[in-house]
């Protein structure tokens, strides 16, 4: 049975901001994982802001590994403010400002110190798959932040149903998630008979994916916010789909 709205993992947690805080401190034990869980939503968006920008390839993955490293070798979040608002548009902020800098200093010695933990193998395959387009740098950062937080999601939600034992279950259900999933009697029907119940049932099951797929939504959104009330979620929902149109 899945874990109710109500528990730590639906529940709305302190937001990601105490991460760029603690990722400020690069002697504190956190300041690694902190690091990796900005990677983990904003290096490629990021990625895809220099390409767009006008970065080589070797460049735009210089830069964005750079600016990673500097939250660590620096005191560049020291001072961050959480009530300004949305984490993304302040990282971003900050690396509009990071590349500046890059760009005057392209040519200078290499960095030295750590380096954030992140496989850089594929992000130029990826980026040639982007559209070709006339979206401003702004505009791809926001797709690719959406499309991230999306996937991200729907891995943490993956990994619940493999931990309770359920992945091939999940496997069946998970296409209901998706807008383009018919949805009628018979569908319902023919999910039945692989899942051993009834088109009630079945109907039940796809009822809770979706409601845990929107509590994890919202607590990754929230997470990102500073106050992270129902109104500014919903705004930060409405400009999420926003930038996938």
């Amino acid at each position: 049975m899945h874990t109710p709205a109500n528990d730590d993992r639906g529940a709305f947690k302190p937001t990601r901001w105490s991460i760029v805080l603690r990722a400020g401190d690069p002697q504190a034990p956190v300041a690694m994982r902190a690091l990796d869980d900005l990677c983990r939503v904003y290096w490629y968006p990021l990625y895809c802001f220099a390409r767009r920008r006008g970065l080589a390839p070797a460049d735009a993955e210089d830069a964005t590994q750079g600016f990673f490293a500097r939250i660590l070798e620096s005191e560049m979040f020291a001072h961050a403010d959480p009530t300004k608002g949305r984490l993304r548009t302040y990282l971003l902020t900050a690396f509009q400002r990071y590349l500046i800098d890059y760009d005057a200093q392209r040519f200078a010695q290499k960095r030295g110190g750590r380096q954030a933990a992140f496989s850089l193998d594929s992000a130029e395959e990826r980026y040639l798959e982007e559209p070709a387009d006339n979206n401003t740098p702004e505009k791809l950062f926001d797709q690719r932040w959406a499309l991230t937080l999306l996937g991200n999601v729907l891995a943490a939600l993956e990994r619940e149903w493999i931990e309770e034992g359920k992945q091939k279950t999940f496997a069946l259900l998970r296409g209901f998630l998706s807008f383009s999933q018919e949805e009628s009697p018979e569908s319902y029907r023919r999910l039945a008979a692989p899942l051993g119940g009834t088109p009630g049932t079945a109907r039940v099951a796809v009822h809770r994916l979706r409601k845990r797929y929107r509590e994890i939504l919202f607590a990754e959104i929230a997470d990102t916010l500073s106050e992270p009330t129902a109104l500014a979620v919903k705004e930060e929902l409405e400009a999420m789909f926003a930038a996938l149109t």
